[in-house]
């Protein structure tokens, strides 16, 4: 009964004046809300270029088949709502953008999901995309060489050599209909105002038949860059020198003066080789002249008479020399050489010498036998006449002179493309100087 009295007596102060209780429990907290919302307000906060993170892709690519986001829906902007006490420690950082591939739609999009690292349950997200957008396919995979060459100029008198790479091949793979579209894989190295070797490391570039890069996150390549070794050479212009092997039919004569186009090349090479290089001399069968009685014109490759370590410094030239040789008649024309102009070489002491076939004589005719320009071109009074006397003592095997008669070969300082048409022979009286003093006494 105690019990129950209390009881009575609790309920009936609580049902006192229950319209006034109640109403003051409800300002109450009306209050507290507000003065809450006053000092914690529900704000926004942006956070801009959110990645979407990507899970269960094996899903896809377990089944042999590629996928790739399309139309940026793999980049999302995130606005965040909730009490500012929790808003104001947000950071990028915290939210976090998830497409799960194990909801891949027949559609090919996948829902994204907001959250972040914080008090999830007392925020709201939202953003710009909802779904990720996929195009999914089998996937290829193939090899390509990888092309090598050069961007920039080497410095002033100098050309690109030599050029190489640590690996030959790159292979890749991708969605289908990207692999299909390369075409080749480039490595170029910039060799700007370089004078020296460089060996490099080269981004691998993939183009198609347009000459366009293709570029995509989805294609995956077992190397992106390669080693390129470069040789930076010298240069240096030198001459082209022919050799003619045989001679044209009888009565013609080739004129010396070889005709080419070009006349000198650029050659490339370390300084330590070119320094040896002075000219490049071509004996080729297309020189060959034999019975001919007319001028021809051959087009010789230099490249093969290039010395050990020579290469030419300009890539735009195939190495093809047009060559000319002139046949002509051979003309014979009559110097008459001043007899001044006679001396006997090596003369011994002791001796009156007299030459015989210039004595009492003002000229001595000879007959040169050349081209025309060649044989005109003779100056018959700067032509030497000698006779070598050391040449006929050797011949007659004489330990000493002793006087008398001898005769000896006259040799005649004539240019190369000038011959003589017949030898000369020169008599030599020698007396002895003494015996002959002796005599006129």
């Amino acid at each position: 009964k105690m019990k129950n009295n209390i009881l009575k007596k609790a309920l009936g102060i609580i049902t006192s004046n229950f319209g006034l209780k109640l109403l003051a429990v409800v300002v109450s907290c009306g209050l507290w809300f507000m003065v809450n919302s006053i000092n914690d307000p529900i704000i926004e906060k942006p956070f801009n270029n959110i990645p979407v993170e990507i899970v269960n892709s094996d899903m896809v690519t377990d089944e042999g088949k590629v996928y790739d986001v399309v139309d940026g829906t793999d980049i999302v902007n995130v606005t965040v709502s909730g009490k500012r006490s929790i808003i104001n420690d947000l950071t990028r950082d915290d939210i976090r953008a998830v497409a799960d591939m194990s909801e891949l739609t027949f559609m090919n999009t996948v829902d994204i999901k907001l959250s972040s690292l914080r008090n999830n349950s007392m925020l709201e997200f939202r953003s710009n995309i909802n779904n990720m957008k996929l195009t999914i396919e089998n996937i290829a995979r193939d090899q390509f060489r990888i092309n090598t060459s050069t961007s920039g100029e080497p410095a002033e008198g100098y050309v690109v050599g030599n050029i190489s790479t640590s690996q030959n091949v790159v292979r890749v793979s991708g969605p289908e209909s990207l692999i299909q579209q390369i075409k080749r894989a480039d490595a170029v190295a910039n060799i700007d105002g370089y004078s020296f070797d460089i060996n490099t490391s080269v981004e691998i570039k993939l183009y198609d038949e347009n000459d366009r890069e293709i570029k995509s996150s989805s294609i995956k390549m077992n190397i992106s860059t390669v080693t390129v070794a470069v040789s930076i050479l010298a240069t240096k212009e030198v001459p082209l020198s022919f050799t003619i092997p045989d001679e044209p039919a009888e009565g013609y004569i080739v004129n010396e003066n070889v005709i080419s186009n070009p006349k000198t090349i650029m050659i490339a090479g370390r300084k330590s080789v070119l320094e040896t290089v002075s000219k490049i001399s071509i004996a080729d069968s297309a020189l060959s002249v034999e019975d001919r009685t007319e001028s021809m014109t051959n087009i010789i490759n230099i490249k093969k008479y290039l010395p050990s370590g020579i290469q030419l410094a300009d890539d735009n030239f195939s190495g093809d020399v047009s060559v000319t040789v002139e046949i002509e008649h051979l003309i014979t024309n009559e110097l008459r050489i001043p007899v001044k102009n006679f001396a006997a070489g090596s003369r011994p002491a002791n001796f009156n010498i007299v030459l015989k076939e210039i004595e009492n004589r003002d000229y001595y005719p000879i007959k040169i036998s050349g081209t025309r320009e060649a044989v005109t071109a003779v100056d018959a009074e700067t032509i030497i006449g000698v006779v070598d006397m050391n040449q006929i003592r050797e011949r007659l095997g004489f330990e000493e002179w002793v006087a008398g008669t001898y005769t000896g070969e006259i040799t005649f300082n004539l240019p190369d493309d000038v011959t003589l048409a017949e030898p000369y022979m020169m008599t030599l009286e020698l007396e002895d100087i003494e015996q002959n003093q002796e005599e006129n006494e």
